[in-house]
């Protein structure tokens, strides 16, 4: 689990805005890109979105996991964009129990659980041949899972995420990691990093390593930052090593900044990746 951080989202946002008044409105929705809420239910549970759906009908659907603090300019200008394409796009902007805030080494299950229903029950609103799935920081993570255990995605792109996911959450320096941590340390008298990687796993079951080989038969690719330390560089480079990606962008910087300049300098290459993959499932 990675703690959703309000000042994150503020800061994506200023910085998207900031770009907004000096020139770059063309990287956001206008006409029928303009972004729609919905709600999708299953029994007791309900999945929150932003719906983008474009002038013609599409073969093609993007899905966005977004990063920590949840959904925010960043994943609209992506979502925009690719609109713009011809992708019909659902940006996964909440869903039931998506901020638990218990500190039991079970809760990372149900909570990287709950995000793969909320995908799987978006993915059945989706009639098209081509779906493909971005995800960012904590995003990430649920799209390094989401790459091996659903089937109708052809393509996933992830931004700053790694694996084994309980080494991102005991090495994660973000400061609701390193508090969970010394939390877990005095109620559970844990003693080293590597006891609590160890509950964690035992507790946990679906390490992108530990889920097959399904994702092999995707696209994939990867955006690293090489000083990451919220997610670390280390495991970040561990999921490039299990993927192989076809498609990789090396950022030399943190993970704040690995994320806007992905998105700054590198958001032609995402629409390409998914426009070749798009190219070669619609040829068939």
């Amino acid at each position: 689990m990675m703690l959703k951080s309000a000042n994150l989202i503020h800061i994506f946002n200023c910085i998207g805005m900031a770009l907004f008044s000096t020139g770059c409105a063309s990287l956001f929705g206008h006409g029928h890109c303009q972004p729609e809420q919905k709600t999708y239910s299953d029994a007791d549970f309900t999945v929150k979105t932003l719906n983008y759906i474009p002038a013609h009908p599409s073969d093609k659907t993007l899905f966005i996991f977004p990063p920590t603090g949840g959904t925010n300019i960043i994943d609209k200008s992506y979502a925009s964009k690719f609109c713009k394409k011809g992708y019909q796009v659902y940006v996964l902007d909440g869903w039931t129990m998506d901020q638990e805030t218990e500190i039991d080494f079970e809760i990372h299950q149900r909570f990287y659980s709950k995000a793969q229903k909320a995908l799987a029950l978006v993915l059945n609103q989706s009639k098209t041949k081509f779906n493909g799935l971005i995800g960012t920081s904590v995003g990430g993570l649920h799209a390094s899972i989401s790459a091996s255990v659903q089937d109708r995605l052809d393509a996933v792109f992830v931004i700053t995420a790694g694996t084994p996911i309980a080494e991102v959450v005991v090495y994660s320096d973000q400061k609701a990691m390193k508090d969970l941590k010394q939390r877990r340390k005095e109620k559970f008298k844990t003693t080293s990093d590597a006891e609590q990687v160890q509950r964690i796993r035992q507790a946990f079951h679906l390490e992108p390593f530990q889920l097959g080989d399904r994702y092999k038969n995707k696209d994939l690719g990867v955006s690293i930052a090489t000083q990451d330390t919220v997610v670390p560089a280390e495991q970040q480079n561990k999921l490039k090593s299990l993927w192989k990606p076809i498609k990789e962008i090396s950022i030399p910087n943190d993970h704040f900044w690995g994320i806007v300049r992905t998105w700054l300098f590198h958001s032609d290459e995402l629409v390409e990746f998914f426009e070749q993959s798009s190219r070669a499932q619609l040829l068939f």
